[in-house]
């Protein structure tokens, strides 16, 4: 790659593993509700102003039931479920969770693409979750029937990433990519703000939920994805795929250095394992006939 591909990747991984940073400092006040809308709505808004600005057509009339439903996989039940596991998960955790992604789109293109499914493939799956069962077990969090909601809650989003994608390469590979970032999201956000009644504000938000808010909205999602659909185009989706084994990396140093967040070798070890699992999930293998 080139040098200025390699400043977008790392600054990717840099950008996108905050996210989950952010989200642990705006949930346990916002509550998961406003946390997850107020990211898509500022995000979305952003990106369309962009849009707008530069004289991008996204053909919002054209598609917007597809960009409504793409938001609802790819954007609304993701970030409402790690605003969920934030209110008792470390964001190094969630970093690591979210790695899934990879194991759960190897299973559905599978199904649904006809992609093989192959021995090597399986045990990449097995050390995924694996990886999982031992960052969870032997990291920095209790155990506890809260926690494991909390987990299997988070586990949600990175299903509905891979759900996103293999649903955009079957019944949406036409629509323009900025289009799919930017109005994904903001069509979605007036849905999840009506979980308020369930999930209200927990308490008055001060400067730095507000801040971290912005931050999360703007950084980690509307320059996250220009970021990332620039690699998309320079160094094509099998490279790209390479930051979700990075995140978790910067998900535990980012925890540790603004919230205090304890590294654990049960973390460190899990993570090698699922990022190996990932790395067997990803090598190519033939398709079916």
């Amino acid at each position: 790659m080139r040098t200025q591909d390699w400043v977008r990747f790392i600054g990717l991984c840099a950008i996108w593993s905050s996210s989950f940073v952010f989200i642990r400092i705006c949930s346990p006040v916002l509550g998961p509700a406003f946390t997850a809308a107020g990211r898509l709505g500022i995000a979305g808004l952003v990106l369309v102003v962009y849009l707008r600005a530069v004289g991008f057509d996204s053909r919002w009339r054209d598609f917007r039931g597809l960009y409504f439903r793409i938001g609802l996989l790819a954007s609304a039940i993701p970030f409402s479920c790690f605003a969920i596991g934030a209110l008792q998960l470390p964001a190094s955790l969630l970093g690591i969770l979210n790695a899934c992604t990879p194991l759960f789109g190897s299973i559905f293109a599978a199904i649904w693409l006809g992609e093989g499914f192959g021995l090597k493939r399986a045990i990449g799956v097995f050390l995924g979750l694996t990886g999982v069962t031992v960052a969870n077990g032997l990291g920095n969090v209790e155990l506890s029937t809260a926690t494991f909601i909390a987990i299997g809650v988070t586990v949600i989003a990175p299903l509905c990433y891979a759900l996103s994608g293999v649903f955009i390469k079957l019944r949406a590979s036409h629509l323009p990519s900025q289009g799919i970032a930017a109005w994904s999201q903001l069509s979605v956000a007036p849905i999840v703000l009506l979980g308020l009644p369930i999930s209200p504000l927990i308490s008055i938000p001060g400067p730095t939920e507000i801040i971290a808010l912005l931050l999360l909205a703007v950084f980690g999602s509307a320059l996250a994805y220009l970021l990332f659909y620039r690699l998309l185009s320079d160094i094509g989706p099998t490279r790209c795929t390479t930051i979700t084994f990075i995140i978790p990396v910067f998900s535990m140093g980012w925890g540790a250095l603004l919230l205090g967040e304890q590294i654990t070798p049960g973390m460190i070890i899990g993570c090698v394992v699922m990022i190996a699992g990932t790395l067997l999930v990803m090598s190519p293998v033939p398709a079916k006939s």
